[in-house]
Formats: structure tokens, sequence, C-alpha cells
């Protein structure tokens, strides 16, 4: 589901479930739980990069999997993924999205939390929420801390794609670089992170996770039971009856 690698104080996490362009599963969330805490404890760890096995970053929540499930156990797994999410936020230490291709859905919301968004001419930012028919039930604060409310509530509503270039001018993206250059800009950014002291490094981060989480678990709460209340309607009742086997 994941590949684990550390390359000179570099933790290298690798979504590995490209036939579904790197949907996150209840499995997969479990792994990735797994890494960052690894990472968390692991004192030769200074810098973290989550990228998606080619085509794709991450397509976000795996609708076939949630199409099996009831709606107690769909708010139970993505309160986990919220979580999750704000392990990121909360791990002392620099984490970079290498992003190739689409990151959709909590895909978009995976990348976003992440300190430093490396994209290509080509990445594909999306919310898909929305067009399903329900608010996402987590990860809106990533949004808040990257941009101005009014773009983060266009953006929210996905309905247009955002690409590479447009989300450099947003604040999705931090870089940009050609397609075939982002794992060298990937090394290149992680090796600059991994080279300056760590104290200071994971210090700056702490004094900074304030204004980046805000009330974080408050929102995600909040989200989880408007999602809940939303996947009653006709439109999400349609989407989720397309994933059910």
């Amino acid at each position: 589901m994941i590949l684990f690698e550390i390359v000179q104080n570099v933790a290298w996490i690798t979504l590995n479930r490209p036939q579904c362009r790197n949907a996150m599963n209840s499995e997969m969330l479990g792994h990735l739980e797994e890494a960052v805490a690894r990472c968390a404890e692991d004192s030769d760890i200074k810098v973290v990069v989550i990228r998606g096995m080619s085509p794709a970053f991450c397509a976000g929540s795996d609708l076939n999997e949630l199409g099996q499930l009831n709606m107690d156990q769909i708010c139970a797994l993505e309160a986990r993924k919220a979580a999750f999410l704000r392990s990121i936020a909360l791990l002392e230490k620099p984490v970079i999205a290498s992003v190739e291709g689409a990151a959709v859905g909590g895909g978009g919301f995976l990348a976003a939390t992440c300190d430093v968004v490396i994209a290509t001419e080509t990445s594909r930012f999306q919310c898909m929420e929305v067009p399903n028919g329900w608010i996402t039930p987590w990860g809106l604060f990533s949004l808040d801390a990257r941009m101005p409310a009014q773009t983060a509530k266009r953006v929210a509503w996905g309905y247009e794609p955002v690409y590479g270039p447009e989300a450099l001018a947003l604040g999705l993206a931090d870089y940009l670089v050609a397609d075939d250059l982002l794992h060298a800009k990937t090394e290149e950014l992680a090796g600059q992170l991994a080279s300056i002291p760590a104290v200071s490094v994971q210090a700056t981060k702490r004094w900074y996770q304030n204004a980046c989480l805000g009330d974080a678990a408050v929102q995600d709460a909040h989200l989880n039971s408007l999602f809940r209340e939303h996947c009653m309607s006709e439109e999400s009742q349609a989407t989720l009856r397309r994933f059910t086997k």
C-alpha cells in the first residue's frame, strides 16, 4: 500500500496503489499512520517526503471502499483521515508533498497540509467533494492556512480543476517545475532542509503550528457532522450507489 525508504536523513513515503491513482482506503491509511509515527520517533529522520506512485499523487478517499460501508463506518473512517492529516501538521519535522498528476479530493488536502508543496506544470488539484454532493469531511484548515477565505471557498467548491501554474499563484503549491524535474527538485529541497540544524527547523514549525492548524480538530468534527447530513441527500446517495456492489 505504501513504500517507505530513508535516504540521507530523508524519509520517502510513497503511496503505492497506482491502479486506482493512489486512492486512500483504510489499509493504506493504517500504513500511513504508522509511517508518520515512525518519522516522529526516529531522530535520524530530519525531513519527510510524501509522493504517489505514477501516474498520480492521490485521488482522495477510495469510494469503492466507502460504498460498501454504512454511514457510521464511513464517518468513523473519515474521522481517522482527519486525525492523520492533523498529525502531519503536528509532526515537528518538515513534510514535503511531491505532486505528480492528480491531487484531488482528499489528495489535494493531503498535499496542502504539507509544509512545502512542489507541483509540476501538469499537476491537477481539485476538491471533488462538493460535486459529489457533500462537504469535505476534513481538511479545510489546510486551505485556510494557504490562501484568503474567498479564494479557499472557490477552491473548495471544486467546480473546476486547478493546474500547476494557477496552484502556484493561489498558494496551493510553493514551487513549480517541469514534469521531468520533479524528483530532482524534491531531492534538492529535502537535502537543503535536512542540512540545516534540526532543532531550529523543528522549533520554527512548532512556532507556526497554531497559525497553520488553528482550531482544526473542532473544524473537522463539525465537517464530519455536516458530511453525515449531506450524505442523506439525493445527490450524495446517487454518487455512493455508483460504488455499491
